[in-house]
């Protein structure tokens, strides 16, 4: 998998009522970022999957498709 066909759905994190929890999702994010970088690829895809599971990361590919092809 590659991780850096994902992003962070600004739009989502945004809609969140709490700033708190806002900042949290920042936070999950920017450590996962570390920890790929720093070599720490369990920690980082223990934070990817959460993100991903939780529909905060957008995969630009499947984007892409979509704007091709709309879902129905």
């Amino acid at each position: 998998m590659k991780f850096d066909n994902y992003y962070l759905d600004l739009k989502k994190v945004n809609s969140l009522k709490s700033k708190n929890k806002r900042e949290q999702i920042s936070r999950y994010y920017t450590d996962m970022m570390h920890s790929f970088y720093d070599g720490r690829n369990s920690i980082g895809i223990s934070l990817f999957n959460t993100l991903y599971t939780a529909e905060y990361l957008k995969e630009l590919r499947s984007e892409k498709i979509d704007k091709i092809i709309p879902k129905s």
